[in-house]
């Protein structure tokens, strides 16, 4: 027989497997690696190319910076707190003996169909609110609240983001729950274990020592720090469309006004610079996450 084996023709074949994720290597480079290269480079010089750190002092010196920074941890902490707790708690819906429950699981992921600007639309108080409040007045005699406060649309803004994204939780918690082994719900059952019982002592530490799960909610801390849409709807309604650092301005919308600000021109290596820092912290912040979900979880 001429020529290479078979065996040896399979192995140097075996060996090429890495060029089939050529293209897909190029494109993470081209839509991820490339723009994270030039924030850093645009961070670090001036107009003329000039190595410089004005650009994260005069960040640091700027008082709105720390009070987005602020908004940013708190909006991205309380709302995937809250998905993760709305997702659970449609999953202990889910896992009970109910008529219907396949109709229930279709209406529970709708909100992920639905695109964030339309949610922070939804939940703003010329959709909602308004109704609400007319309906409380008139027919519940109760007093007018204040929905231009912080203490009323922080919390909207925080359970509109959690709302949407709590499907997302529900699905991957449902999916560990169901490859759960029946003899361990058997065993509970045989000692007269409530549903709650079953869901606290069993589901529960199953689902936070997933690593799937693990990796669900960093990755909801992660997209929450760049929240743009919803901040964007309740900036627009509150008034503070072009105000720098208003009290809804996430990082992602604070950079957003700051390259379409009339007064500062065209700061493109502040805007960097902040945006270095937002991978940064978002960076620290996922890996802490991510312990606290270990420790958590065993």
């Amino acid at each position: 027989m001429t020529g290479e084996s078979r065996p040896d023709l399979r192995v140097r074949e075996s060996k090429k497997w890495y060029l089939l994720f050529l293209p897909l290597f190029a494109l993470i480079g081209l839509v991820a690696v490339y723009p994270l290269v030039m924030s850093l480079y645009l961070s670090l010089t001036t107009a003329n190319g000039t190595p410089t750190l004005a650009n994260f002092a005069s960040m640091l010196s700027t008082p709105t910076f720390f009070n987005t920074l602020n908004i940013s941890l708190l909006y991205s902490l309380t709302s995937t707190i809250l998905a993760v707790g709305i997702g659970l708690g449609l999953t202990f819906i889910l896992t009970q003996e109910l008529r219907g429950k396949g109709a229930l699981e279709v209406i529970y992921i709708l909100p992920l169909a639905v695109a964030p600007i339309v949610v922070g639309v939804l939940y703003a108080p010329s959709s909602v609110w308004d109704d609400v409040q007319q309906f409380m007045h008139f027919q519940l005699h109760m007093a007018y609240f204040q929905e231009l406060t912080p203490s009323f649309y922080f919390p909207v803004m925080f359970f509109s983001e959690a709302w949407e994204w709590a499907p997302l939780i529900m699905l991957v918690a449902i999916s560990i729950v169901n490859n759960m082994s029946k003899e361990v719900y058997e065993a509970a059952d045989l000692h007269g274990a409530s549903a709650y019982q079953k869901f606290k002592l069993l589901i529960l530490p199953t689902v936070f020592s997933s690593p799937v799960m693990q990796f669900i909610v960093v990755l909801r801390f992660i997209d929450a720090m760049r929240a743009f849409e919803i901040p964007l709807a309740w900036s627009n309604w509150l008034g503070y469309t072009s105000t720098l650092g208003s009290p809804v301005d996430t990082i992602s919308l604070y950079l957003y006004k700051l390259l379409f600000s009339s007064s500062l021109g065209f700061p493109i290596g502040m805007v960097s610079a902040i945006a270095v820092t937002l991978f940064g912290i978002t960076l620290i912040g996922a890996a802490v996450l991510l312990r606290l979900l270990r420790t958590v979880g065993g």
